[in-house]
């Protein structure tokens, strides 16, 4: 079968190569071929471009990278209890968990400083078949298309950043910084929980990511340098934010959230930084007068999971956009060039091509 491995523990030692196809060596395995890939732009270009250490010591060479997908169920192990052949399903992206930490026992698998993850510690989804623990499958609902499908992960993400740490709730007001994949996914989260949303991006994005946003019912900014504060209180009728999602992870972004939110305000850091980004300048004496709650949302929880498929059954008709660029397996490299340089809002991988 086709893979896109990461080969070895130099930076950027990746190929498309020919390899056996995964077998289910567990009982409870399902094998899933894979039709959609998608390429993220916070994890999958870091896996590629560093070496291995420090931060990333939990990517494994060789090891199939991929961690966002959509296929249908192929074969299942003698065990399983409710996937089925031909069974159109998306899947968790922690495989192994340590079952035995305080945060495997809250359900916060992300946090679970012993997990293996698809496409890094194991093999993940840019491949032609995949296996994996019938626990992280999830049969799609029937509005799905595999292509919209392909957007679960992503939306998990949003779901874990806006309603678990972000503690959304109906009415509330919510700016989000940065039109990106999870800033877009993070505004129709908000909105699936009865929020009042505003999405800011730069001039870049007016025509293309911000259009989108406003197709599906927020309300959109350009930050141009002017009167920002002014323009959020215009739409919240004297407001400003109760929730402020930073979706870039910069600097710049941080501290425009963390402007826009009012007294007692929240502000969700959710935006990868660079690998070149220098420590962040924290005004402390700013967040203690005013009270301002700020934490961070990464990856995603198997509650996020069911959120997510909720939010993407109820919006299926507005999604499709959102998958950009379709590319082949042999053109991998264009679809990673086209998620680095922001040119595409979501690049996947159709491993049917």
């Amino acid at each position: 079968m086709r893979a896109l491995m990461r080969l070895s523990p130099k930076a950027n030692d990746m190929e498309l190569v020919n390899t056996e196809e995964p077998k289910i060596l567990k009982s409870t395995d399902v094998k899933v071929k894979v039709v959609y890939a998608g390429v993220c732009g916070g994890t999958d270009i870091k896996l590629k471009k560093v070496d291995v250490g420090g931060q990333f010591d939990k990517l494994k060479p060789p090891v199939i990278l991929g961690h966002e997908a959509s296929g249908y169920a192929v074969e299942v192990g003698t065990d399983v209890k409710k996937t089925k052949i031909g069974d159109r399903v998306v899947y968790e992206t922690t495989v192994e968990p340590c079952g035995s930490c305080r945060y495997c026992h809250s359900g916060d698998w992300n946090m679970c400083s012993h997990r293996k993850g698809l496409g890094s510690s194991t093999n993940g989804s840019f491949a032609d078949f995949v296996v994996v623990p019938e626990r992280n499958i999830r049969v799609i609902p029937s509005e799905l298309s595999l292509k919209t499908a392909v957007l679960s992960e992503p939306m998990a993400c949003a779901y874990h950043i806006v309603s678990e740490r972000g503690c959304i709730k109906a009415g509330e007001n919510v700016v989000i910084i940065g039109p990106g994949i999870i800033g877009l996914c993070c505004a129709l989260v908000a909105l699936f929980s009865g929020a009042n949303v505003v999405v800011i991006g730069t001039e870049k994005s007016r025509e293309t990511r911000l259009k989108i946003a406003k197709k599906f019912g927020c309300h959109v900014l350009v930050n141009d340098g002017h009167n920002l504060k002014e323009r959020v209180q215009e739409i919240f009728d004297g407001e400003f934010a109760d929730l402020a999602i930073d979706a870039v992870g910069s600097q710049n972004s941080f501290n425009s959230g963390l402007s826009l939110v009012r007294k007692m305000g929240r502000v969700v850091i959710t935006g990868v930084p660079s690998l070149d980004t220098e420590l962040y300048t924290i005004d402390m004496s700013y967040i203690y007068r005013n009270q301002i709650c700020i934490t961070s949302g990464r990856s995603s929880t198997p509650s996020s999971w069911t959120g997510s498929l909720k939010v993407l059954q109820k919006y299926h008709n507005q999604l499709e956009e959102l998958v950009s660029h379709v590319y082949s397996p042999e053109k991998w490299k264009e679809a990673f060039e086209a998620t680095e340089k922001k040119q595409a809002i979501k690049a996947v991988i159709d491993f049917e091509k």
